[in-house]
């Protein structure tokens, strides 16, 4: 969009339209969720170049290559703008402006585009090359730190926050997401979480064997049909044979948070002003299982702020999914029907639609405010609460579409909940101007100025 439409005008119409105070220009990232125009197939918005693009990725601002001497991965400008850079280039513009910039950085690779990605690669159950990093790698450590340290010792910047939208080995395994899961890799058994896994006291064979008995379990057909107990007696039995299962999926997510205080750590050396957050994949207001994992509490110990992700209307949709493929693993004895009324009663949504009615409705923005309120009460004023709204994030045709009215209502929502101020989300180039208005509307209806920034 900076290059479509201009640096000064995108910032001047999320400044006048939003009301945006913080900009989060994406620095890094391989994948269409953040990068690029509008998703193919989708609805050109009405602004910018009316075309779809093609992606390719990696870093949108300069690499220097002095801060990658120690890391494995060095060749990672993305070719597509040019010289363009979204730092050098933005920064200054915004702060004339009086708005603060924080580098966005997507935890999402591309391993045909780069070189040697297989030396940080994970590894799975059965031992093949995965396409995302291995937290315990020392080289993706190495990486992450190069970058971070590039982007802040080279650059004015005020922050920054990391998405990191991957979940561990045992509810990938059980297929508990929103998306496709046809593509299922149950990671990481490489040598060094191995090693690092021994070294905690864990049965890393007895792990992978654990696991590799879940998944015939899952995608075997002669285990779909009703057993004599049941799927869920027998998935519980499964798991009470291999402990090592949970053993290996808590050990997963407490790597993951060491990766958050390493970022932490390297951003604050920079920069000890800099304010640094995380945002937390959407799937933590869907799935009871990923809830459990992602403490905030505890996440927070080395943060700034959190975004978690309440995102309403597309929200519906992306239940549906996860309740069809949860469905078809744990819950093979209940009906859709009754998945849902089940985690609506765990997750604490009352009056959420149906289950005929949730993908073309979307979830109210009650289950903004119940997010946004958990979230605060969670980690008890550690740090501040900043909720994703949802503007235009894709959906089917035939699912619920963003309207003005339903982004206002989550952006009051998640005020009168608590929250100082929300993150509009997810890009820029997929958003209608009447949906971003609709963020100002709120704003002065609720007499707040400048208490929201935008990725």
């Amino acid at each position: 969009s900076f290059v479509d439409e201009g640096v000064e005008r995108c910032l001047d119409t999320l400044k006048e339209k939003g009301d945006v105070n913080v900009v989060m220009p994406v620095a890094f990232s391989y994948g269409w969720e953040l990068d690029g125009r509008q998703v193919h197939g989708r609805p050109l918005p009405d602004h910018g170049v009316q075309a779809y693009d093609e992606i390719h990725g990696g870093s949108y601002t300069k690499v220097n290559p002095q801060y990658y001497a120690g890391s494995v991965i060095k060749d990672i400008r993305a070719p597509e703008l040019g010289n363009f850079d979204i730092l050098a280039d933005v920064i200054p513009k915004a702060k004339a402006r009086g708005m603060k910039t924080y580098a966005l950085f997507a935890e999402d690779y591309n391993p045909a585009f780069i070189p040697d990605f297989e030396k940080i690669a994970e590894v799975d159950v059965y031992g093949r090359i995965g396409r995302n990093t291995c937290h315990n790698n020392p080289g993706t450590r190495d990486f992450l730190v190069s970058l971070v340290q590039d982007w802040f010792l080279s650059n004015d910047l005020d922050g920054m926050m990391w998405e990191s939208e991957r979940q561990g080995p045992l509810n990938t395994a059980l297929k508990a997401n929103f998306g496709n899961t046809a593509r299922t890799s149950i990671c990481c058994f490489c040598t060094h979480c191995m090693r690092k896994g021994h070294e905690q006291g864990i049965n890393v064979q007895r792990a992978r064997q654990g696991y590799v008995a879940l998944d015939r379990w899952v995608n075997q057909p002669s285990s779909r049909s009703r057993q004599s107990d049941g799927s869920f007696v027998t998935l519980w039995r499964l798991l009470l044979e291999y402990p090592e299962i949970l053993a290996w999926e808590s050990f997963w997510f407490h790597s993951q948070e060491e990766i958050y205080g390493l970022l932490y750590g390297t951003v604050k050396e920079a920069n000890p002003q800099a304010r640094v957050g995380w945002h937390i994949m959407h799937l933590v207001t869907l799935s009871p299982f990923y809830r459990a994992d992602q403490n905030y509490a505890r996440i927070a110990r080395t943060a700034d702020f959190l975004k978690p992700s309440p995102y309403n209307n597309c929200g519906g949709p992306r239940l549906a999914q996860y309740i069809r493929n949860v469905q078809s693993t744990i819950f093979r004895d209940f009906t859709p029907e009754e998945v849902l009324a089940m985690h609506y009663k765990i997750l604490g949504y009352e009056g959420q639609p149906g289950w005929d009615k949730l993908s073309s409705t979307g979830l109210s923005a009650s289950y903004v405010a119940r997010e946004t309120r958990r979230a605060i009460e969670d980690v008890q004023g550690a740090v501040p609460i900043y909720p994703g709204i949802d503007i235009d994030l894709p959906t089917a045709a035939g699912d619920k579409q963003t309207e003005p009215g339903d982004v206002k209502a989550a952006v009051l929502a998640a005020f009168k909940a608590g929250a100082p101020g929300v993150v509009l989300s997810r890009k820029y180039s997929e958003m209608k101007l009447a949906n971003l208005a609709a963020v100002g509307d709120a704003l002065r209806e609720l007499g707040t100025s400048g208490a929201n920034a935008s990725g």
